[in-house]
């Protein structure tokens, strides 16, 4: 079916066009007219039988149950017109209503509508309305149920300005003929309504099928809202013309039943999606705009409004004010998402995972800062790299999970040794770095012998108690030349690196409990005996190297540090840590 599906198209299509350019050309007698007009009815409504119920034996489930039930709507209107045809042919009543004819028709939307329902089942929710929360889920219900208020209300008051407001006005000779006058547009009503909120709604697996079966329902309807019009107008006849959504409907059913499944617009393109997505949210609209330019129509050519369309018209009026406040809470509720999601992205790519700290990026960027505002003003600041001694041994025998925790304590306890102006970041490992805005100098040092005593204390880690130390590298950033943050933070590494290279040259000492080195010298990640802590200033230019003996270097041992030197707490118990300076 799919290689003929084009051909048979082509051909209902120019089936529809011809019978309604002979029905408008007059050029046939009013008797042929009806003919004419009767048999194209006849043949539209059978052959929507046909191709519905023959295609519903080659599916199944829900493909396979909308049509039957559409065949059976159509079936039924075709019986009714088969009625109508004899009662204008024979019986010479132009316009026979109420008569059994009315019962085959309004089987149609009797059927059709579950027909629809279940059409909809195989659709998926359109692109931009589907919610994923519960408070989402929330606002897409109000949604939702708005725009159905505005898609029900704008056809209602449009039907109502043309046909409905028309047949209740004028009543009818009877009660039986005024309830089947008011049926039709009420029913075409309910179908049109099911149409479109079924076109903004739900996104169908076939758009053509779709477009096929809503384009001929639209029509039947439109034709029926005429017909009820002059019938309640006590028209003696009815236009041949306007029975072209009659002949046009059927034939559009027939073509959405025989629509093969994989007949789809090629997808895969982001433009094409965007648009059939904005074209879906924004039909709910539509017959808003139809029904506001009908009536405002109307009333400039003094034609009048009632009670109920003023009426309707303001409800509709405050149903889009509430849509449009659900839509400004919905999009500030969705920036403060974006915002947020950007925050949390920018944090995580400015801080280290594990600990919270701030990631060599972010540390270079602040240095980077630091060193411009220095030039400037001459703003000075230090820079503290930290090696944890000892971490391996606790890594290694204990498990990773034992090192995270522990680096995590180690964070902890750095972060209440700076102040909120202090950058405490870890540059990987078990390698710290921090940056201590000040405009005094000793301050670096007071906060470097903060970290050293803050190490000394035991930590608990998942129940086991470790003991580890550290070797601390401070420079201070030069006043009078120019220097990049790499460079920077390499002479701190350096600073940090002789630290290390002197106590093992001096070697000697008790390791911490719990972390002692495999051999007699401690190791560059252990930590080194408990004793004096040592001093060393090392005033030459960078890049930073250890001077010989008879360089300005001096040890403190179990006594106030030297009045020019680093205030590192005089306590016998904090491990063998040097702090090497540069300026």
């Amino acid at each position: 079916m799919t290689r003929y599906f084009p051909l048979v198209s082509a051909l209902v299509c120019c089936y529809v066009v011809a019978v309604i350019a002979v029905l408008g050309s007059g050029v046939l007698t009013e008797e042929s007219a009806l003919i004419v007009d009767d048999a194209a009815q006849l043949i539209s409504g059978s052959g929507a039988t046909i191709a519905c119920w023959w295609r519903a034996r080659h599916n199944h489930g829900g493909q396979r149950h909308w049509r039957v039930l559409l065949g059976l709507g159509t079936a039924g209107w075709t019986a009714g017109m088969a009625v109508w045809a004899w009662f204008r042919t024979f019986a010479d009543t132009p316009l026979p209503s109420p008569s059994l004819a009315d019962v085959g028709f309004l089987t149609l939307p009797v059927f059709a509508l579950p027909a629809l329902l279940v059409f909809a089942e195989d659709g998926r929710p359109v692109r931009g309305i589907t919610a994923r929360s519960a408070r989402a889920a929330a606002r897409t219900r109000a949604v939702l149920v708005l725009d159905g208020l505005i898609v029900t209300g704008s056809l209602f008051l449009l039907t109502w300005a043309t046909a409905l407001g028309a047949v209740v006005s004028s009543g009818a000779p009877t009660a039986l003929g005024f309830v089947v006058a008011v049926a039709y547009p009420v029913t075409d009503l309910v179908l049109v309504v099911i149409v479109v909120l079924l076109a903004s709604f739900r996104r169908a697996r076939n758009s053509l099928r779709l477009l096929l079966l809503g384009s001929g329902l639209i029509a039947l309807s439109v034709s029926d809202s005429i017909f009820a019009y002059l019938v309640s107008s006590g028209a003696a006849s009815m236009n041949p013309l306007f029975d072209a959504g009659f002949v046009a409907g059927p034939a559009l059913i027939a073509l959405a039943a025989i629509v093969p499944d994989d007949h789809e617009a090629a997808s895969g393109h982001e433009w094409r999606e965007r648009t059939v997505d904005w074209a879906h949210l924004m039909l709910p609209y539509l017959p808003l705009m139809v029904a506001a330019s009908y009536t405002t129509v109307k009333t400039v050519l003094g034609a009048g409004t009632d009670d109920l369309e003023v009426v309707g018209v303001f409800l509709l009026f405050v149903l889009v004010v509430l849509r449009q406040l659900v839509t400004l809470i919905d999009n500030a509720k969705l920036l403060e998402k974006v915002r947020n999601t950007q925050e949390d992205l920018a944090h995580q790519a400015s801080h280290d995972p594990l600990t919270g700290l701030a990631n060599r990026t972010l540390l270079y960027e602040r240095l980077h800062d630091s060193i411009t505002r220095n030039s400037r003003t001459h703003y000075p600041f230090g820079l503290l790299y930290l090696d944890l001694d000892g971490f391996k041994a606790v890594n290694d025998t204990f498990g990773h999970s034992a090192g995270d925790a522990l680096l995590r304590a180690v964070a902890d306890r750095l972060r209440e040794c700076v102040r909120t102006a202090d950058t405490v970041a870890r540059l990987g490992g078990d390698e710290f770095a921090v940056l201590v805005a000040t405009e005094r100098r000793q301050e670096s040092e007071l906060v470097g012998g903060r970290v050293l005593a803050a190490l000394q204390r035991p930590f608990t880690v998942e129940g086991r108690s470790h003991t580890i130390g550290g070797s601390l590298g401070i420079v201070h950033c030069p006043v009078d030349e120019e220097i990049s943050a790499q460079t920077l933070l390499h002479h701190a590494d350096a600073a940090m690196y002789a630290t290390k290279q002197r106590r093992k040259q001096r070697g000697g000492g008790t390791p911490p409990q719990g972390t002692a080195p495999a051999d007699d010298e401690p190791a560059d990640d252990e930590p080194a005996g408990a004793g004096a802590v040592e001093e060393g200033t090392i005033r030459a230019a960078p890049p930073v190297h250890d001077e010989p003996p008879d360089t300005e270097a001096h040890s403190v041992h179990d006594g106030p540090t030297a009045p020019d030197g680093p205030a590192v707490p005089d306590n016998p118990n904090v491990p063998d840590d040097g702090i090497s300076l540069h300026n």
